[in-house]
């Protein structure tokens, strides 16, 4: 009875301060992007997704076998059906209880999404659940996403990115931190003929052991430069911490006083003395490891910062900052260093530096570990400081891949041959580790991905709205029945070496010139071949095929061909869109709404970027034309060209 109290207060003691999940609309999202956009937030960070209620249960099954794939979890926002239990988490499986709350929703299109989800987390949200991360289709018709259809992040992501990085650092310890009062904005000093900015709203959270973060947000439309006045529990009184920025409508999270021990804020930080802390930083920190000698550290850093580090020795040097040698200062009598932070690039304004504590007794280093390919046996180079480091040493996965390890080619070498099963998801990511002794020597992340990718540049896509294109699936190819065309294939070779393959294109009555293909593709590039097309035989509509790949890979990606006559259009209709195709036009059509007119010679939609309202119910194919509401009104390509709105000039 004891045992399991203590059981009960340690599962609550590791509890995260709050969940930090993303609404996944599988039932507005088409089925073939499923898993790249699981993917998508799975690598920026994200672990639980929410899901819509369950009425396709079996679809929805789907969706959680990719989930459990992924090592992510999930909760549904409603019941959860019989038919789904064996997948919850008292079987096994990734469907957990509800989120804590009930949970606060925040759009990730939000222009207060960075201040909002703050003002949140520091008021003690159990649950925040990002919605709009990504595009939809759905009965409502289309909605914008921070991230499109094609994968394309906008800036709207990076609220999200930024917050899944702080969840993944500070939410495991937040729970034992205590806001601490006191903490305020320093008065900026007065600019003659310029007015003060307003203040940041500023907030520090203090544990028993001296751990502490500062929230600063600033609501302001203007940027805010200056300084902030926290305690500083190593010292047990209050400091200044200046040059700190701020954006407008933005917000940071600084560290103080933040031990260098082995813990979830310094992974690995075992070579450091017990006074050893960082001191503060004036940029975000999402992560901080200890390997082969160097300490790193990773910022959220919209403008330059610096970060100061209490240690019990000079660093042996250097400082890598942003990927550049830099120098740092030693305060030999405080024993304190100071290292500059240079300002972060990307959307998310991240950066990476590392300090070169002390020279390592043993290292290991991969060679290179970019890419595992999916369904073989990969080889992978690594080099140790000894042969006795590298006898000790062993191959660590997340998740657990087979493998097995052979001498190199150098003498102080290794190859590891880590089979990684067909059943892992492109674009998912695996974690390497070589460790010896007890201690994590190396690591890296390299991406799981296929052998081979086929994309045709020419399939159609459908334009939802000015700035959202979908793509049909499978990719479909419009072909004039008398002229055929040529079909572009894109190969890329997702392998670290040259490799051959050989593309067969099939199709139901088409013909393609030459029969088959022999391409070779450098590592890690795609090429671009071409087929002639001939569809003279070929009755109008659409033919269903594929391209198999044979050689290095075998693989087959489906494709269908639209025929149209010579002189005419036809009809038809996949993946949930209604078509007319000519030589010239491209009429496409959901239920209740007409997207676009496509002038084929310019590529120019006749409509207006959202499409005009039409006929709602069913649409039927006929022939060469659309029939709506089960057959009450029959329309050919001329008849929209007539009902079409007339362009302005």
């Amino acid at each position: 009875m004891i045992r399991a109290a203590v059981l009960i207060l340690l599962s609550a003691a590791v509890a995260p301060a709050w969940v930090e999940s993303v609404e996944f609309p599988w039932n507005a999202c088409p089925k073939p992007l499923w898993e790249a956009e699981l993917v998508w937030l799975k690598n920026i960070g994200i672990t639980h997704v929410s899901l819509p209620p369950a009425r396709d249960v079996p679809q929805l099954t789907e969706v959680l076998r990719i989930i459990r794939r992924l090592g992510m979890e999930a909760d549904l926002e409603g019941p959860v059906p019989d038919a789904l239990l064996p997948l919850t988490r008292a079987h096994g499986g990734p469907l957990t209880d509800p989120l804590p709350g009930p949970p606060v929703r925040l759009s990730a299109l939000s222009p207060a999404a960075v201040t909002r989800s703050r003002d949140l987390l520091i008021s003690g949200t159990g649950a925040l659940l990002w919605t709009d991360a990504e595009e939809t289709l759905g009965a409502d018709g289309y909605r914008p996403g921070a991230v499109n259809f094609a994968g394309e992040e906008t800036l709207a992501t990076v609220p999200l990115l930024r917050s899944a990085r702080l969840a993944a650092y500070w939410s495991g310890t937040f729970p034992s931190l205590r806001r601490m009062p006191g903490a305020s904005a320093l008065r900026p000093a007065a600019v003659p003929g310029k007015p003060v900015p307003p203040a940041p709203s500023v907030s520090q959270f203090t544990g028993e052991n001296g751990i502490s973060v500062v929230s600063i947000v600033n609501k302001s439309a203007k940027a805010w430069a200056g300084g902030v006045r926290v305690f500083y529990p190593a010292a047990k009184r209050a400091i200044s911490i200046p040059g700190i920025a701020v954006p407008a409508n933005d917000a940071l999270w600084l560290p103080v006083n933040v031990p260098l021990t082995a813990g979830p804020l310094c992974k690995d930080c075992s070579a450091f003395g017990n006074a050893g802390h960082l001191v503060y930083a004036t940029a975000e920190l999402t992560a901080m490891e200890y390997e082969n000698g160097i300490l790193a550290m990773e910022f959220a850093a919209p403008s330059a910062g610096e970060v100061v580090l209490q240690l019990s020795r000079e660093p042996s040097g250097p400082l890598i900052a942003g990927g550049m040698p830099a120098a740092f200062q030693w305060d030999d009598h405080n024993l304190r260093a100071r290292l500059t932070i240079p300002a972060g690039k990307g959307r998310d304004k991240h950066v990476r530096i590392g300090l070169a504590i002390e020279p390592p007794d043993a290292t290991a280093f991969f060679d290179d570990a970019r890419v595992l390919i999916i369904g073989e046996t990969n080889r992978l180079a690594a080099q140790f400081s000894s042969e006795a480091i590298a006898r000790r040493s062993r191959l660590r996965s997340a998740p657990p891949f087979a493998a097995e390890q052979e001498a190199g080619k150098e003498p102080l070498g290794l190859i590891y041959r880590i089979t990684v099963p067909g059943t892992a998801i492109h674009g998912d990511h695996a974690d390497l580790a070589i460790e010896a002794d007890g201690t994590q020597m190396s690591h890296a992340r390299p991406r799981l991905l296929e052998p081979v990718e086929l994309r045709f540049p020419d399939a159609i896509d459908v334009h939802l709205a000015s700035n959202a294109v979908l793509p049909l699936f499978p990719a479909t190819v419009s072909l004039n029945q008398r002229a055929g065309r040529d079909l572009i294939v894109a190969v890329r070779n997702n392998a670290p070496e040259i490799r051959n393959f050989q593309l067969e294109p099939k199709a139901e009555g088409l013909e393609f010139l030459p029969v088959k293909l022999e391409v070779t593709v450098g590592a890690s590039v795609s090429r671009e071949v071409t087929f002639r097309v001939f569809a003279r035989d070929a009755t109008p509509g659409l033919h269903t095929g594929s391209v198999v790949v044979s050689g290095a890979a075998s693989s087959s990606e489906p494709i269908q061909f639209a025929v149209f006559p010579e002189g005419g259009a036809v009809a038809f209709s996949t993946g949930g869109f209604s078509l007319i195709e000519s030589a010239k036009l491209r009429a496409s059509f959901l239920p209740g709404r007409w997207l676009e007119l496509v002038n084929k010679e310019n590529n120019r939609n006749l409509l207006a970027s959202t499409g005009i309202p039409f006929t709602g119910g069913g649409i039927e194919t006929r022939g060469d034309a659309l029939a709506f509401q089960d057959g009450q009104k029959i329309l050919k390509l001329e008849d929209l060209e007539q009902i079409a709105p007339k362009p302005k000039r």
